[in-house]
């Protein structure tokens, strides 16, 4: 039975918290957390139900886009809960005495990311306040709960029907509706299942036409928090996962909603194929071979969107896999980060491989008969950003190639990697740490000294999140282009970390909780 946001609040310790994100004191709230676990001997698991609970109601918006001198302003989704899934995803990547600052960072972060609404309003303060340039005082008020607590809704009626009603009311951004449906149903562990699969896609399905000459953009952030949903709940439990709910569901159906470029996928698919291609997964086997996987490759890299669905379609009838198609694509997604060197760009890299990481998470874990949907979206995606961004050319040839390593160790390398992110010189970690793999260097070694050094920036989890999803894909990945995917997290650590000059809480780790 699911616990209520009441019955966990009875634990002491969530009062602690609530009142540490309140007061927005960062390194207080994480260590209550350390505490939690490493005094109090509880489970990661207990200790993020506890923290998830405190934070949910002040991380919440009434849209994603407001407007000011007449002109559509983006208001971010929350990131807080990005932060705390990827934390747990990272934690096999690090050596056992950092198990603990995956964790650490995200909970560090948590006090930074209330109402974000008002923050861009100079009415609150945090990191996007800061961000934006705005000094705003430490107020008199809290954050504003703008998505209030929901009992489940119950329906007497067939679990299809509960599932089709709980994605119509998400889909038409009712919001108190969706989030009652989506417990309701995630009270019968029976259904979970189902639920899990129904919330990634409507995650996935929620992504817009072209991010080219627009500033409220969806950047496939639906999809990163629906699978923070489901995989915090898996590894809480979901019967105490009432915060993480709280904190995810209520945002599937806020607005904006975007959902026209999964209309036209529908149009396309439906007529290329019978049976608007439900049985492609069933039915397709073959990979594609390196040199379509390069030639498909380059058409996203500079296609237009026509070519590319009509590629993709022509590949479909071939027999090639779906698994082999979103591979490819996700290398595709690599190239942007790979081809981008203007800082302030990265994040037009950045979004759409992590969309494709969780499209190709999903298209892994489901036999859900519209996967074949997902790949062009995933498609458009990483095609809208290489044409906004122009990006048509490769980059990283040349700077490899001007890039000596000599008689350097593999630890040499490793350590020149990291001296070169955190310095933000994007050619040259780059170039080391191709150098490092290209050498035969130990792989799983690369990961863990990576996954360390993105630990170290703070205030952002999008740098955790990169080196994750990169690691992840490449674990994955069928192609013979993987590499790419573990060149693609130095280059974006390098090139885009939102508050380079903060290291406090590694620093507090390395001198504190790291000892315990």
């Amino acid at each position: 039975m699911l616990m209520t946001r009441q019955e966990i609040s009875q634990d002491a310790a969530v009062d602690r918290l609530t009142t540490a994100i309140l007061d927005r004191d960062q390194p207080r709230t994480a260590d209550l957390f350390f505490q939690l676990v490493k005094k109090d001997g509880r489970s990661v698991g207990d200790a993020l139900s506890v923290v998830t609970a405190a934070e949910a109601p002040f991380v919440q918006v009434p849209n994603h886009i407001n407007i000011r001198d007449g002109q559509i302003t983006l208001i971010n989704n929350d990131h807080t809960i990005l932060g705390l899934r990827t934390s747990t995803s990272l934690m096999p990547y690090v050596p056992d005495t950092y198990k603990m600052l995956p964790l650490l960072q995200s909970v560090w972060y948590v006090p930074a990311g209330l109402d974000i609404w008002n923050q861009l309003l100079a009415k609150y303060p945090g990191r996007y306040a800061t961000m934006k340039g705005l000094n705003v005082p430490p107020p008199d008020y809290g954050p504003v709960v703008w998505q209030e607590d929901q009992e489940p809704i119950v329906e007497n009626a067939p679990v299809a029907e509960r599932l089709h009603n709980y994605m119509v009311a998400t889909i038409s951004g009712d919001v108190k509706r969706s989030y009652g449906l989506f417990l309701g149903l995630a009270a019968d562990p029976a259904l979970r299942p189902q639920l899990r699969d129904t919330l990634l896609f409507l995650g996935l399905i929620d992504v817009q036409d072209t991010v080219i000459g627009r500033k409220a953009r969806n950047t496939g952030h639906k999809a990163l928090r629906a699978r923070a949903v489901v995989d915090l709940a898996d590894y809480i439990g979901w019967e105490k996962a009432h915060g993480v709910f709280y904190t995810g569901v209520p945002d599937m159906a806020t607005g904006p909603l975007y959902y026209s470029a999964y209309d036209a996928a529908c149009v396309t698919i439906t007529e290329a194929f019978p049976d608007a291609g439900k049985s492609l997964k069933q039915t397709n086997k073959t990979p594609l071979s390196p040199e379509e996987v390069e030639n498909f490759i380059t058409l996203l890299m500079v296609g237009e969107t026509d070519s590319v669905w009509t590629a993709l379609t022509d590949y479909l009838k071939a027999g090639k896999s779906i698994r082999s198609l979103g591979d490819t694509i996700q290398i595709a997604a690599a190239e942007l980060i790979l081809r981008t060197t203007v800082p302030r760009k990265f994040t037009d890299a950045q979004h759409p491989f992590d969309y494709c990481n969780t499209g190709n998470y999903w298209l892994r874990g489901t036999d859900n008969p519209y996967q074949a949907r997902i790949l062009y979206l995933m498609a458009n995606f990483v095609n809208d950003a290489a044409r906004s961004g122009q990006l048509y050319q490769s980059v990283v040839e040349q700077e490899c190639a001007g890039f000596d390593p000599g008689r350097r160790s593999n630890d040499d390398l490793l350590k020149l990697t990291d001296e070169a992110i955190l310095a933000f010189d994007i050619s040259l970690s780059t170039a080391v740490a191709n150098a490092y793999i290209q050498g035969g260097g130990d792989q799983t070694r690369y990961m863990q000294d990576v996954a360390i050094t993105a630990c170290k920036f703070q205030d952002d989890p999008h740098n955790q999140k990169i080196s994750h999803s990169t690691f992840e894909e490449f674990e994955h990945n069928t192609t013979h282009l993987r590499h790419k995917l573990l060149l693609a997290s130095v280059r974006l650590l390098a090139g885009w970390p939102k508050m380079p000059g903060e290291r406090d809480c590694y620093a507090r780790f390395m001198k504190e909780w790291i000892r315990h």
